[in-house]
């Protein structure tokens, strides 16, 4: 999933027709390079899960091109009735092929919390995709990892060891160049690595 915002880029670029610089570019690889230090998912024998992975990379940066490409000229209610529609229907038909257990109320409610976010990020990533160049949403797609680290050490215990932590540096690294190049391009900011203030 983790290619999903690599894939963004390109696809932005083909199809949206975006100019994606040196500085961009660089902050996809090194966020990339940063989610591997992470996962160090390692060498194995390339199986169906491995193109079912790549497909859900696949479909997920081409939700984003469509997001972007549709965001000016929908509404955000009906963009996010039609997301939460095509969730319902595909994963109530694989739902339904599966043996099912009512669920009791203390996973009910997990369940409606984990809609509820659901949603909201979904929402928010309209608004995004409103008011932002897709090449530039996508290095903040590997923010995930560094909140799974974080969820992940709260509620499981699992904690990151220094490659995991260098990792999530240069993720973090990765978003923040994106940002300030983008202040700078703009104009909003002047780069000067002597200045006492600095983004």
């Amino acid at each position: 999933i983790f290619l999903a915002p690599l894939l963004v880029t390109v696809l932005s670029t083909v199809i949206l027709k975006e100019k994606v610089g040196p500085w961009r570019w660089l902050a996809v690889v090194a966020g990339f390079a940063g989610v591997m230090l992470v996962v160090r998912p390692g060498f194995r024998e390339l199986n169906l899960g491995h193109l079912a992975a790549f497909v859900n990379a696949f479909l997920a940066a081409t939700s984003v091109i469509l997001m972007r490409s549709l965001a000016q000229q929908e509404k955000r209610t009906s963009m996010l009735g039609v997301l939460v529609g095509y969730g319902l229907l595909f994963n109530g038909a694989g739902a339904a092929t599966a043996a099912f257990a009512l669920p009791n109320p203390v996973q009910f409610a997990w369940l409606a919390m984990a809609g509820a976010f659901t949603a909201g990020g979904q929402l928010m990533q309209l608004l995004a995709a409103k008011y932002a160049p897709a090449n530039r949403i996508a290095p903040m797609h590997y923010s995930q990892i560094v909140w799974a680290v974080i969820l992940g050490a709260l509620f499981f215990h699992e904690y990151p060891d220094v490659l995991s932590l260098i990792g999530l540096a240069v993720v973090g690294a990765s978003g923040l160049l994106t940002m300030v190049r983008e202040e700078v391009r703009l104009g909003t900011v002047r780069w000067n690595p002597f200045s006492r203030t600095r983004l």
